[in-house]
Formats: C-alpha cells, structure tokens, sequence
C-alpha cells in the first residue's frame, strides 16, 4: 500500500506508521534483489501490473486506423516487453505492485550505455523549456526530480491543470519527498500515462534509467503522441510529417529519428520547407555535417525561439545518433511549424480586434472633443436668451432683431454643423460597438442632454424672434395710430383755443340789430350744430383710437392727458353754446326776414370748405405709406377704403348734393353771384374724387407689389420647413439604422443616392418602383387610400338612389379616384425628388427676395444660412456614415478562406470519403480534421461532428464539413477568439518582441502606449486577461 500524508496529518496512528515503513522496506530489499542476482521474469498480461487501462481512448476507433497501426504497436509492445523482462527481474515473493507501476509501452531495458548522458542532456532542457514558465530550472535531472516539487510544476504546466489540491513546497524528509512523488504518480495515473515499472521510489533513489525512461514517457505522452498526421499517430505520424514536408527535396531522405539526421541536411531541408528566407538550402554541402547542424540548431534557437536540446557533436557525423533525443527535438520543429495556421489565424484575429479598439479610440477623441465645446456653447445662450429682455423703443428692437438675425447668420450654423458631426459620431460609435461585440458607450455628454439642450435653445430663440417681431408691428401700428392722434388732437386743440377768444363767449354780448343777431345766432348755430359736433366726433374718433394704443410706449400717457384735457374743454363748450344760442334767439324774435335759402346755402359751402380742406390733408397723408410691408400695405388700404372713401361720401358728396338742389333755387330766382360761388363750391368737390381715384390705383399698384413678396416669401418658408423635415428624418435615419452590415451599407447607399443623386429624370421612376417600401412615400400613399375610399363609401346608397342616378355616382367616384390617385402619384414625386435640387430652389428664392429687398420673411424664422448649414452636414453626415461601414465591412471579410484553403478542404474531404459514397463517417470525419492539421482532440472531433449532424444519421455531407472547415480556418472578432488567439500565438506568456514580431507597426505604437497599464507583476509579459479586457473595452 502507498503512504497517505492526509492519514498522517489527521491523526493516523502509530501501529499504522510503522506498517507503512515495513511495507517500503520489503519493496526496496525486493528491488535490491531484483537487480543483483534473481533470475528475470516476464510479467503476464494478465498480471496485476497489466491490469489497469491503457492510454488510448476507444470511443470512435477508426477501423481502417486499427488496420494500419494496431501490428506496429503490437510488434513494439512485444519487444518492450521483452526489453524489460531482460532488464528487470522481480522475485516470486515481491509483495503487491504500487498501482502507479502500470504495463509498459516503452523499456529501458537493452539501453545504450554511451547515449545515457545525452538523453539525460535532451530531457533536461526539454523540461526547462517548461519550468522557465515558472522561474524554475533543471541542473541534475537525477538529483532534482527526487523532492517531487519540478516534476510535479511540469506536469502542471504542460497538462494546464493542477496536479494535486497540496503538496509540500519544501520537503526535507523523505516522507515528504516520496508524498509529493506518489501525487505526481497518481496525476499520471489519472492521465492514462503508462509508466513502465516505475514507481516514485525509483525516482527518489536517482535511478538514472528510471529518470530517463520517465521523461521519454512524458515526452511521448504529452508532446509526440498528440502527433497525428492522416491517421498515424505518434513516432510514425512525426515521421510521416517530415517525409510529407520534405516531399519537393529528392536529396533529403528521412527513414527513422537517429542516422536519417547525422548529415543535418533534414534539419535544414525541414527549416527551409516553412521559413526558406531563413536558410540558403542551395548552398549547403551534404558532406560537412558540423556546419549543417550548427546552422539548424542555430537558426531555430535564434529565429523559431525553440531551445537547443542537443549538441552539435552529438548529432553531427554520428553513425547513429539517439533515435530518442532526436525524437524530441523533431516534435518542437513539429509543433512550431505545424502551427502556423492557428498563428496566422491568430494574428489576423487580433489585428482586428485592435483595429476596431484604434477606431473607437478615435471616435471616442472627436466625440469629446466636439461635445464639451457644444455643451458649453448651448448651456450659455440658453442662459442668455432666458435673461434677455425687450425693448421698449422701435429703433431698439430694430437693432435686438439685427443682432440676432446676425448670430443666426454667423454664429449658429458652425454651431449646427458641430451639432450634426457630434450626433454622427455618436451614432458610428455606438453602431461600431453593438456590431462588433462591444459594450455600448456611456456617452459623456449624453446625446439625449445635446439633442435636448439644443430643441430647448431652439424654442428659446423662436419664441424671442417671435416677441420681438409682435412687439415690433405693435409699436409701429402705436406710431401710426399716436401720430393720428396728435394730429386730430391739435386740430381740436387749435380749435379750442381759436373758440376761446370768441365774443360770442363775452359776457357782455350785445345785439344791436336784426342781421347782426341773425349772424350772431347763425355763428352760434354753426359752432353747435357743426364745428362742434364735428369736432366733438374728432375728439371722439381720437379717444377711440387711443385706446388702442400700447401702454408701454413712451409717448402715451401724455397724449391721454391731452386727450383727457380737451374731453373737459368740449364739455365746457356745449354749456357755454347752449347758453349763448338761448340768449340770442330772444334777441332775433323779431328778425324774420332773412333769406332761408341763402342763409342755407352759404352754411353748407362753409362746412364744405372745411370738410374738402381736411380731406384733402387726409388723402395727402394716406399716400406716404410709413410701412411698406404686408401688413401695412393691408393696413392703410383699409383705412382709406373703410374710413376715408365713406368719410368723403358722407360727408363732402351728401353735402354737395344738398347745395346742388340750393343751387337751382337760387338760380330760378337769378342770384348769380350765389349760384357763381356754389359752382366753384361744386368743382372743389369734383377734384376731391378725382383725387380719390388717383390714390385708389395707388394703393392697388403698392398692393400687387407686396403680394408678390408674400408670395415669394411663403415659398420660402414652405421648402424650408421641408429641407428641416427631411434633414431630420434622414438623420434619423442615419443614426438608427439596423440589421448586419451589409444590410446598413446598402440603406446608407440608397439614401445617399435618393438625397444627392444629379441624375433625376429616370431613377426618380425606378425608384418609385423598386422602393415601393420607402416611408416617405407609402406613408402619402396610405393616408391618400384613405381618403379616397371614404368619400366613395359615403357618396353611394343603393336604398335611396334609383338605378340610373347610381351609375352616375359610381362614375363620378371613379373620376374622383383616378383624380387623387393622381395627386398622390405627384406628392411622391415631390417627396423622392432630391434634397440637391431642393437645396437649388430654396437658393434661386433666397436671390428673388434679395432683388425684392425682403430682408426679414415674416412666414419663417429659417435662413438661407442655417439651411445651407444641415445641408452640408447632412452630406457629411451621410458620406461618413456610408465610409464607415464601408470600412467596418471590409474589416469583417478580413479572415476569410483563401482559395487554396478551399480546395485543400474539398482535397481532403475525397481523400478521407473511403467508401466514395459522398459522405463522411465519424472515423472518417476524425482523420479528415487530422488530415487539415486541426489542433483537435479526438474527444473535441466526436463533439463537433455530433453537432453537424443534427438529424442523427451517423454521417455529414460535404457541405456540413466545408462549414465546419470554414469557421475552423477563418478569424473571429469576439472576446472569446481574442482569448483563444492568443492562447494559440503565445501559449501562456506574451512578450513586447512577439507583438513587434507578429503586427504592423502602427499596432505596435498602439499597444506600446498602453503597456504600463498591460504588464504583468515582472513588468516584462503582457497580461494576456488584461490585454483582452482592454482591446474589449476601448
């Protein structure tokens, strides 16, 4: 039985201590005898040392494989076994084998005396090509394996798996050295590694060939058997690699691992055969040996990094060289060469891995550089435009407008375009991160902040344009209206004055006759039934319109004192006329004879007189238009056409009538001079109404004027608002598009010919009819079904339409059908016309309103500048977007099979197909991966074809296995292939001089600058973990 040091950790007693000792010292005398005199003795099969399984696995054994190895391994078997029952003898009373003594594939028995240090040389700095890993070396093989601690770091790194939970680190007794011996043992033993009648006692004794034939058994389990070339595996599968490598060289013949090497001719053929730039093969001399094995082993030591196992000396001119140690060196050529696809592989994994990490990188730098900036800038004018307040002045607001029609023109379209260029990038990044595998940014600004910030400043800048614009129409209506007011005002002011100083209002009136009362009482009649009437509907007209005065402008309050002042005045005046005209008409009882009609008459020419002057004033005034725009163009027109013309016709033409009917009276009673001064009378009215036909055409020729401007202006603002539309939606477009890479190349191409294509005459069909699917245009199309339909459901009622009027309504819905389908046909049009011929458009209007002198469009806050701005973005938008996953999309093809690798799998997959029926067996599908040089485990094969045939029919076509083949060959771009890319390229350490060696330099530069952060604790490896997390989280 084997000691177990957790029996004695945990109490195990003394009784069973010493029966342990007792059973180790039986075993070493049985040994002892063995080696001195005891005849051999072949150990049975059946034997208790042959029981446990052999390290071959029989899970899906290829049949045609058991033909052609299983008489070689049988006939080595054979002679091993008998190797060893010559070299070893074992007495009939040896007590009970240790289970770690399993059957024997290889003995050292019959071994060649002179070759033992040289063996023991190889394996040494075999071992230490591993235990470097781990800072450890190898001086005595004898001597340092005995304490167990590198055999078992061995086994550690090279199964890359822990041998045992514990063991001692630094054993001093001997007990301590065979546990950790015994966990070594046992860790083969799991590993079906069949070690030949060797147990760990051996090798705490220093037994030279036991050590030796130790590490030979590590080396063919661990590095020669997993060789496996068609088929063969192991020694003969190495050598059916290097005669298959060395196929094209006829002077180079290899039959076996010891004389085949001697000349070094096959070592340099074979170094040729995969590096020929590093060996001139032409020049070498077959006969100089010592120079053709120094060359060998120099230039894979120094150029393939794979460690000098053997001396010169002892390979070169050697009429048999140790087939062993050759063995060994050849299974390092082997494993550096025949990896070279998993490295190629590797290295393009890699490479796009770190291209995609240098662009993020990039994106990264040209998002925050551009969105700090426009998050200042936009946190700044929103404060600005939340404090500013209005003036109060119209030359103020005119200048608040100026300055900000001026930052709409200069400051905010760069703004617009940095906007747009930080939207995209945020848009390429966060789409290069989701369809390459990458977590999603965390934006810094967010773009919702950006995107809400600028819809808020947006609304500021609207709603302050919008004010100043009300408040600009208001206070100029004010002025208009103020200035009436005055005017009308200091007529009644003047009036009042002039009334004032009337003797009429002494209080001393006197009347001395018949005519002066008469005059006295016709000038008292005259102030109250029309100066003052008139004047009282002036002042009246005056306190009406200035109630429609703003109460902010600075002239108000005191014209309403004014008008508050002469409201009192006529007040007072009506008292003081009614009080007057009282007194009067007791003085003109008795003056009856005055002429009526004459009296009449000269009343209405005087009223008349004074009606022509102020409308004569009036009409003069109306024409000097202080507002040519729209509004008060509209304006004044309506104020001569409502309140001017009536004005003239109530008041001059009814009047002039009057006098027109005294006219003849007076002139059947033959007062010329009456009738002479009422025709002059009647010819001042005339020129009045010619005036006012003048003035009517005026304002009609002004009018047609400024609706053109309206005109022109409104369809500015109708094709600006749609521009903004449609560079909206195309953003969105840009920034949401979905589906793989092909698929938003191809949407990104569409858009950018729909939007900027020159040619528009026949693509604008085609497109109508391939892309009936585009929703600019099915969305028109649908709401016009609609509306289509539902007039026609709504027009037809079969219960109360007779036949005849029923085909009539059918008819007229047809037409009305046909008529809007029309229509929508057009609208569709217009939608897929070009942004480019919209853009030209909008420019020829802007140019119509500059020769029209409109500098501010009253349908509209837009501007030709900002337009242009979106425009150009927009294009730069859609240019960048289309590059990137241009690029994006040349990357994901990188890797791809070349056309050598195709035919080598459709080469291979006849080759294997040995029943020709077409499919793959399982035996045949596990010689095919071998046959590729996939570095697949037999239990990986069975596991990969399970999966390729999903209808269990224990077979696979020949296109299951060209996909499989595919994804084996071609690089992937995820975490998990960066991860196995580099366990492929570096194993388990990765060094600065294989990242120069294997990528470009600008990978190279890229890596170097984040080195520090990559190191591992020795500060020389890169931590493979650290560097992958960092490729993954740029």
């Amino acid at each position: 039985m084997e000691f177990r040091a957790e029996e004695c950790r945990s109490g195990t007693s003394v009784n069973r201590l010493k029966a342990f000792w007792q059973e180790q010292a039986n075993r070493e005398i049985a040994r002892q005898a063995r080696s001195r005199s005891e005849p051999p003795r072949l150990i049975a099969a059946t034997s208790t040392t042959t029981d446990r399984p052999r390290a071959v696995s029989h899970r899906g054994v290829n049949p045609v494989q058991a033909l052609l190895v299983a008489p070689k391994e049988q006939e080595e078997e054979e002679q091993e076994t008998k190797e060893t029952a010559e070299d070893r003898v074992e007495p009939e009373s040896e007590p009970t084998p240790s289970p770690l003594r399993d059957s024997t594939t290889d003995s050292m028995a019959g071994y060649n005396e002179e070759w033992v240090d040289v063996q023991k040389n190889t394996f040494t700095r075999w071992a230490n090509t591993y235990l470097s890993r781990k800072r450890m070396t190898i001086d005595d093989l004898y001597e340092d394996l005995k304490d167990g601690i590198r055999l078992i770091s061995l086994l550690q790194i090279i199964c890359r798996e822990k041998v045992c939970r514990k063991f001692n680190k630094k054993p001093r007794m001997r007990i301590q050295k065979m546990e950790n011996l015994n966990f070594a043992f046992a860790f083969m033993q799991k590993k079906n590694v069949n070690v030949t009648n060797i147990g760990s006692s051996d090798i705490l004794d220093g037994n030279n060939k036991l050590v030796l034939g130790l590490m030979w058994t590590l080396i063919k389990a661990f590095q020669v058997a997993e060789i496996d070339v068609e088929g063969v595996s192991g020694k003969d599968g190495l050598l059916l690699w290097v005669n298959r490598s060395l196929a094209d060289y006829p002077t180079v013949e290899v039959k076996n691992f010891s004389g085949s090497w001697a000349d070094g001719m096959a070592f340099c053929a074979l170094i040729h055969r995969y590096a020929p730039t590093l060996i001139d093969f032409n020049s070498l001399n077959p006969m100089d040996a010592q120079t053709n094995v120094k060359l060998a082993f120099d230039i894979a030591r120094e150029k393939l990094r794979i460690p000098q196992l053997l001396e010169v000396e002892n390979v070169a001119g050697q009429a048999k060289p140790d087939e062993k140690s050759i063995t060994t060196y050849v299974s390092l050529l082997f494993k550096e060469f025949a990896s070279g696809v998993q490295k190629k592989k590797a290295v393009t994994t890699i490479s796009k891995a770190l291209n995609i990490a240098q662009r993020h990188q990039e994106l990264a730098a040209e998002f925050n550089k551009n969105a700090s900036g426009l998050l200042e800038w936009l946190q700044q004018q929103t404060e600005r435009f939340q404090t500013l307040s209005q003036p109060r002045h119209i030359p103020d607001i005119k200048e608040a407008l100026a300055r900000h029609l001026e930052y709409k023109k200069n400051e905010k379209p760069p703004r617009e375009a940095q906007f747009v260029a930080v939207e995209g990038c945020a848009g390429r990044w966060i789409a290069s991160c989701k369809n390459n595998g990458r977590a999603v940014p965390n934006l810094d600004p967010p773009i919702e902040k950006l995107q809400a910030m600028k819809a808020h400043l947006d609304e500021l800048e609207t709603a302050f344009e919008l004010k100043l614009r009300q408040n600009l129409e208001s206070y100029q209506k004010t002025e208009i209206f103020l200035k009436k007011v005055v005017k009308d005002l200091e007529k009644v002011e003047a009036w009042a004055k002039e009334k004032e100083a009337l003797s009429l209002f002494a209080e001393d009136l006197r009347v001395t006759s018949t005519a002066d009362a008469e005059e006295k009482l016709e000038s008292v009649a005259f102030l109250q039934n029309i100066e003052l009437p008139r004047y009282k509907q002036l002042l009246a007209t005056v306190v009406s319109e200035a109630d429609g005065l703003s109460e902010e402008h600075k002239d108000t309050k005191a014209t309403l004192e004014r008008v508050e002042a002469m409201k009192n005045f006529v007040a007072m005046a009506e008292d003081k006329v009614e009080g007057v005209k009282i007194r009067l008409q007791e003085c003109l009882r008795v003056q009856q004879d005055m002429d009526a009609v004459a009296k009449d008459a000269k009343t209405l020419m005087r009223n008349l007189k004074y009606v022509i002057e102020e409308m004569d004033e009036e009409v003069e005034a109306a024409t000097k238009l202080q507002d040519v725009s729209t509004a008060g163009v509209v304006a004044a027109k309506h104020q001569f056409d409502t309140v001017l013309v009536p004005k003239v016709q109530n008041a001059v033409v009814s009047e002039n009538e009057k006098l027109i009917e005294k006219k003849q009276i007076l002139a059947e009673a033959g007062r010329e001079s009456d009738v002479a001064l009422i025709e002059k009378t009647n010819a001042r009215v005339q020129k009045l109404l010619d005036s006012l036909a003048e003035k009517r055409g005026y304002y009609e020729q002004e009018l047609a004027t400024v609706e053109k401007r309206d005109e022109v202006c409104r369809e500015f603002a109708n094709l600006s608002a749609r521009i903004k539309e449609r560079c909206a939606q195309s953003t969105q477009s840009i920034n949401v598009v979905e589906g793989s890479l092909k698929d938003q190349f191809n949407s990104m191409v569409k858009l950018r010919h729909r939007l900027f294509r020159a040619n528009t005459g026949v693509a604008l069909e085609e497109e109508i009819e391939e892309k009936p699917e585009d929703p600019e245009i099915t969305g028109v199309e649908t709401s016009a079904a609609q509306e289509v339909a539902k007039p026609a459901a709504e027009s037809v009622d079969p219960e109360s339409e007779e036949g005849d009027k029923s085909t009539d309504v059918a008819t007229e819905v047809e037409e009305a059908k046909a008529k809007q389908v029309e229509e929508v046909k057009a609208k569709a049009a217009e939608i897929i016309t070009p942004l480019t011929e919209d853009m030209e458009k909008l420019e020829r209007i802007h140019e119509e309103l500059e020769r029209l002198q409109v500098h501010t469009n009253p349908f509209t806050t837009d501007t030709i500048h900002g337009l242009r701005a979106q425009f150009t973005s927009l294009e730069t938008a859609v240019r960048d977007k289309v590059k990137s996953l241009e690029k994006e999309l040349a990357l994901s093809e990188v890797g791809s099979l070349t056309p050598e690798q195709a035919k080598e799998i459709k080469e291979v997959f006849d080759h294997f197909d040995l029943d020709n029926d077409g499919v793959l067996a399982r035996d045949e599908f596990i010689m095919a991966c071998k046959g590729l040089g996939l570095s697949l485990s037999e239990d990986d094969c069975h596991d990969y074809f399970d999966k390729i045939d999903e209808e269990d029919n224990d077979e696979i076509s020949f296109e299951g296995f060209a996909t499989f083949c595919t994804l084996q060959l071609q690089s992937g771009s995820t975490k998990d292939d960066v991860h196995e890319a580099l366990d492929i390229l570096t194993g388990d350490e990765l060094t600065l001089e294989q990242i120069e060696e294997r990528f470009d330099a600008t990978q190279v530069e890229f890596i170097k600058k984040h080195l520090p952060e990559l190191l591992e604790a020795d500060g020389k490896s890169v931590d493979t973990d650290k560097f992958t997390d960092f490729i993954f989280s740029v």
